[in-house]
């Protein structure tokens, strides 16, 4: 799409040059580096581009959306009852979509080290952690990579010193934009070697019938023997164009797991990607999608095998109904050094109704000898025996699918490791199945 294309809304020069005026040296090369990769760059396409070709997004327009304003006082409000409810010990990070950001209850981070701040600050202050940080995110890798690169603002870094255990958890609440609006989430985490950080990030909006679009990357770097339990939270409101990119690279010993629930958004495409650098690096990813209505999600997996000894596994498990469509990519990449590679993908469908549908492509690509990897995908529907057995007893429909999509969540569920954001997840989740056809709601609205 070439710059004239997008002379309009937030993604435009005038964007950028305001970006890089607020922004370091380093940061506005950066900037002005990834802006000219993405004009440059045709937007992904469904008829040329394999990576899209199950996901269409010819009817994007960027020129509808505009600089994201301050959020209405109820959003912030929602955000902190969500951190109250889930994990009401964390230190909470509120992140506007207009680039501002507030810190609270973290004290007792400060106190040991660890800096929690916003993105923007850390560019200033820290500027060769926020580099290093970054540096597993190419300027411009993808069209909408080098998109949130130019034109991120506000953000969060978090920097955990070597040997230091993050004595509580950080829960990052990423506000989303108004109707015709754009927001960048960002996140940068820098764990040092023997260190560790509990974290959720929250990306949560308003009810709005007018579309909005979201870019979002978060990035990790796990020292040696450095620990991270990774809690992402997707539940976007329904009119969303949601694209995001969660990377961790892991150094030798490293352990990464990531605890994640997708929600919302009328279209994602997400990305989550491992990168096993050190000799035995460790990465789970567990994560769990219900999708209804006219949703259509798309998770793709990179799990990236380059050091010896390393060890993957992901469990993804999607439920949809109404018309709703999953969509999911995986891939596991042994390059030559990584002998006695340990890879394991594994996604998972439950279709609710007849309208809804789902395909997974697990694919291997070895080039080392002596590993053991695996795939597998299924899809198929819920058991009208097992329904109707619920129903037979007294209990609503609506009521038997909840029940059925818990128990066949659960596995994933039970692995994270705080209660209360357990149970709060499990709270999203019913709140989700117990709208019962979200397709009429949606349809029935002005």
């Amino acid at each position: 799409m070439t710059e004239a294309a997008i002379a309009t809304g937030v993604v435009c020069r005038e964007t950028l040059d305001a970006r890089v005026a607020g922004s370091p040296a380093w940061l506005a090369d950066r900037r002005t580096a990834a802006w000219d990769a993405f004009s440059a760059m045709p937007a992904p396409s469904s008829s040329r581009d394999e990576d899209w070709r199950r996901t269409d997004i010819a009817k994007l327009h960027l020129d509808r959306f505009a600089a994201a304003g301050t959020p209405a006082r109820e959003l912030p409000e929602l955000a902190q009852s969500r951190q109250a409810t889930a994990l009401p010990e964390a230190a909470l990070v509120l992140c506007g979509p207009d680039g501002g950001v507030t810190v609270e209850n973290a004290e007792s981070l400060l106190a040991q080290g660890v800096i929690v701040s916003s993105l923007e600050e850390a560019a200033v202050r820290h500027p060769d952690l926020v580099q290093r940080g970054l540096s597993g995110i190419g300027i411009g890798e993808s069209y909408f990579v080098a998109m949130w690169n130019a034109l991120w603002q506000g953000g969060v870094f978090i920097h955990v010193p070597a040997g230091m255990q993050a004595v509580t958890p950080v829960w990052i609440a990423h506000l989303a934009a108004a109707g015709e609006q754009a927001s960048f989430p960002a996140t940068v985490v820098v764990v040092e070697d023997h260190a560790s950080l509990t974290l959720v990030e929250d990306l949560v909006g308003l009810a709005d019938p007018a579309p909005r679009l979201s870019a979002a990357v978060t990035a990790f770097q796990l020292g040696e023997d450095a620990r991270v339990d990774d809690i992402p939270v997707q539940q976007l409101p329904y009119e969303t164009w949601h694209f995001s990119t969660r990377r961790a690279n892991c150094g030798a010993s490293a352990h990464y797991r990531l605890f994640g629930a997708t929600l919302g958004a009328r279209l994602q495409k997400a990305y989550w990607d491992v990168i096993l650098e050190g000799r035995g690096a460790e990465a789970d990813v567990f994560a769990v999608c219900f999708a209804d209505a006219h949703q259509h999600i798309d998770h793709q997996s990179l799990q990236l095998h380059r050091g010896p000894d390393t060890r993957s596994n992901l469990l993804l498990k999607v439920a949809a109904r109404d018309q709703a469509q999953s969509v999911y990519g995986g891939l596991i990449d042994v390059e030559p050094g990584a002998i006695h590679a340990d890879g394991y993908v594994v996604n998972r469908n439950l279709l609710l109704s007849q309208g809804a549908s789902a395909s997974g492509v697990p694919r291997l690509e070895i080039k080392a000898n002596d590993v053991r990897c695996g795939h597998g995908t299924t899809v198929g529907h819920v058991d009208d025996e097992e329904r109707f057995y619920l129903m037979a007893r007294g209990i609503p429909a609506d009521e038997a699918d909840r029940l059925v999509v818990r128990g066949y969540f659960s596995d994933v569920l039970d692995r994270v490791p705080l209660e209360t954001t357990r149970e709060w997840l499990l709270s999203l989740l019913d709140a989700e199945i117990g709208d019962g056809g979200g397709l009429e709601a949606i349809e029935a609205a002005p």
